[in-house]
């Protein structure tokens, strides 16, 4: 018979070897013989424990230190065996013990350190990798699990050393390629993003995270072919893997393919129900089609997964506002739903106000504004704020932006020339830009987005500036108690309506924006209207769909049934997708208008949309949720805009914008009443003849595009609510 110390070597060379049950049976026959081998124990243990059955290690390595307690070893794989179990705090005791036994143990740190992050303790689990990675140079696999710890953590600028440290070390490591690309496309770099995942694609060619992960990146560089290959690949590589499915929704979502993303992001839900984003992105692409009861329906199912999703609650209190018969009141309600949950948490650590009771008020010496946006480019928000942000400077404001955008075009260009400074904050987490405002310490912190995308809540939540004010971006009240001011007018919120915002109304004389128009008149010349060569009289709306609702197609279904000859065209980059335009199709028809009395057309460059916005005689407003660029730009052609006011800020823009131009016998009292306006303009092709040639100048020449005028108001506001009170 083989001795004792033959035996365990026979079956140390089966373990190593992966002879799993060869070295069993071995370690059996070593126990038989001297039941007390502590080392025969121990690797028994052990060789239950890569076998997927850590119940069974756990008292054979206890066995063994019951034996020989001072092995480093035996501790450090009982507590592996530990972790298995999901016994997580006798497995960080084991650990530890392993390490007091050997001090210089990288192996039992760096199972530590996964104890540790199972258990949730992820500070901790930060140094244990640490630690593992400094007693071991080369320790690729420590590093790599310290950087995915600090991503974790929201520490993401270490997070990213980490992976190149661990790439420094091997620079075949997949994972850490594919997880450094996750953390550049989280950091909104997208160009680097996609590098690092192409050499993890490079390694692994079905690495199905990497792909999902590219198509993101390819998106975000503009490359939509790209991105749905990428997304593809991921799918097929992975069909079970509803984040695979999850990303080709959000890349066909975003080339305004709503029913193929809604297929995609079903398919996901099919293999995990509780993935909470597919149901937010659902419900967006249901908003998206105009049906708002499945989009509503939709954020409170991600909500109810997952109550921290500050965006949908976002979402939802934004879907209060397209409800008939919403009120200024269940506005408010909505908003500070949101404030409660995501805004409240944060009271305590607000910035005060500088100025000490009985200061005098600065009335010289610049007033340091700072902005924050994401939409410091060619988008509605930028193109309401531009002329009065390049006009502040010249009031003694001084400008600090803020901007949560990558992407860049003429008009971003405009604000960086306005700006002192200039600070990209896209890819910071709400604290990280709360804490780069904290230090710059404006004297006012504006927003230009609210609860619309690209908007952080979060920060003005966390109130970093001594006074915040919304301003242009968002149209209604914020609902945030860190909110101070909101920039209004008194046609968005006439008097006696202040009770309904959470904010101090701060009143512009004439409208709370001034507009910059697109193209010149050599790109857009005005052209008259169409009833007046003899052809049918046509309507038009260029309104999202999720504006439009029953009420609005019964009164344009009315319009129509009057003027038996009439046509309408409807624009928006939805109707862009077969599914949607199909659907609205069905819901005209249902509403009584005959699909072929209608026109749909969907997303165009810029320029060709202005043009559409000229083929029609009168634009038809929704209600209650009013147009706004859309107002703007159609009577930018010369167009009027029959429109339906109610009493929330949002109903309103229509009437503030014709309001301020002089444009007459629009606004309309109720939906009876809109049905005779909208008649009366078309059944008048010399009045509609004279409105264009007229209205375009005045409103170039008034206060509706006035940089200037509002800068001086707006800075005199500002430079009054910073004096003390």
């Amino acid at each position: 018979m083989a001795t004792i110390q033959e035996a365990m070597a026979a079956a140390l060379a089966h373990h190593q070897a992966g002879r799993l049950a060869e070295a069993a049976a071995l370690y059996h026959a070593v126990l038989d013989a001297l039941p007390g081998h502590a080392d025969a124990a121990h690797l028994l243990g052990v060789v239950h424990l890569q076998s997927g059955q850590p119940e069974r290690a756990v008292p054979l390595i206890r066995g063994a230190i019951q034996h020989n307690h001072r092995v480093a070893d035996y501790h450090d794989n009982l507590g592996s065996a530990l972790k298995a179990l999901g016994r997580l705090e006798e497995a960080v005791a084991a650990h530890r013990q392993a390490v007091r036994l050997r001090p210089e143990f990288a192996q039992a740190l760096y199972n530590l350190g996964n104890a540790l992050e199972a258990h949730g303790r992820l500070e901790e689990a930060a140094t244990a990798f640490r630690q593992a990675a400094a007693r071991r140079p080369g320790y690729a696999r420590a590093r790599f699990n310290l950087g995915n710890v600090l991503a974790a953590l929201g520490r993401r600028a270490e997070a990213d050393d980490a992976y190149r440290a661990a790439l420094a070390d091997d620079p075949g490591f997949v994972e850490a390629h594919a997880n450094r690309g996750a953390l550049l496309l989280a950091l909104d770099r997208p160009r680097e993003a996609a590098a690092d995942l192409a050499r993890a694609l490079a390694l692994r060619p079905d690495h199905a995270p990497a792909l999902s992960n590219l198509a993101a990146a390819r998106l975000a560089l503009g490359d939509r072919d790209g991105a749905e290959r990428a997304a593809r690949h991921a799918v097929s590589a992975r069909p079970d893997l509803a984040e695979c499915l999850l990303r080709l929704g959000e890349v066909r979502q975003r080339a305004d393919r709503l029913g193929a993303a809604a297929d995609a992001y079903g398919a996901a839900l099919a293999w995990n129900p509780a993935l909470a984003e597919a149901h937010a992105n659902l419900a967006l692409v249901r908003q998206g089609q105009g049906l708002l009861d499945a989009a509503e329906a939709g954020n409170r199912r991600a909500l109810r997964i997952d109550p921290s999703l500050a965006d949908v609650r976002s979402n939802l209190a934004y879907l209060r506002l397209f409800r008939p018969g919403v009120t200024a009141a269940a506005a408010l309600e909505a908003h500070r739903g949101w404030d409660a949950v995501h805004g409240a948490p944060h009271r305590g650590r607000w910035v005060k106000p500088r100025a000490k009771p009985g200061a005098a008020p600065a009335a010289t010496g610049p007033l340091t504004v700072a902005i924050l946006s994401g939409d410091f480019r060619r988008h509605p928000a930028g193109l309401f704020a531009v002329r009065t942000v390049e006009a502040l400077p010249g009031r003694d404001v001084r400008l600090l932006l803020y901007a949560n955008q990558t992407e860049a075009d003429d008009v971003t260009a405009r604000f960086r020339r306005a700006a002192a400074r200039w600070t990209p904050v896209a890819g910071l987490t709400d604290e990280e830009v709360a804490a780069r405002i904290r230090h710059d310490r404006p004297d006012v912190l504006i927003d230009l987005a609210g609860h619309n995308a690209r908007g952080r809540p979060g920060v003005f939540a966390r109130k970093p500036a001594p006074l915040q004010v919304a301003w242009a971006g968002y149209m209604a009240t914020t609902g945030l108690a860190a909110m101070d001011a909101l920039v209004a007018d008194h046609h968005h919120v006439p008097d006696g309506m202040e009770a309904f915002y959470g904010e101090r109304v701060l009143r512009m004389p004439d409208a709370f924006i001034a507009y910059d128009p697109p193209g010149d008149d050599g790109e857009l010349p005005l052209t008259p209207p169409p009833s007046l060569s003899g052809a049918p009289v046509t309507f038009g709306s260029f309104n999202i769909l999720t504006k439009l609702n029953d009420d609005v197609l019964a009164a344009w279904a009315a319009i129509l049934r009057r003027m038996p000859d009439s046509r309408l065209l409807m624009k928006t980059k939805a109707l862009s997708c077969p599914v949607t335009a199909e659907l609205w199709r069905g819901r005209l028809a249902a509403a009584g208008i005959a699909p072929d009395r209608v026109t749909m057309v969907g997303a165009t460059g810029s320029l060709e949309h202005m043009r559409r916005c000229a083929s029609v005689d009168v634009a038809l407003d929704p209600f209650p949720f009013s147009g706004s660029t859309t107002t703007l730009e159609t009577m930018w052609m010369g167009v009027p805009v029959v429109t339906l006011p109610g009493e929330t800020f949002s109903s309103r823009h229509s009437l503030a914008f014709l309001t301020v131009a002089g444009v007459e016998g629009c606004v309309a009292a109720d939906p009876a009443d809109y049905v005779e306006r909208a008649i009366a303009w078309a059944s008048a092709p010399r009045r509609l003849a004279e409105l264009r040639r007229s209205l375009r100048s005045r409103m170039a020449g008034g206060p509706l595009c006035d940089g200037e005028r509002l800068a001086a108001a707006l800075a005199g506001e500002l430079r009054a609510l910073t004096a003390p009170h």
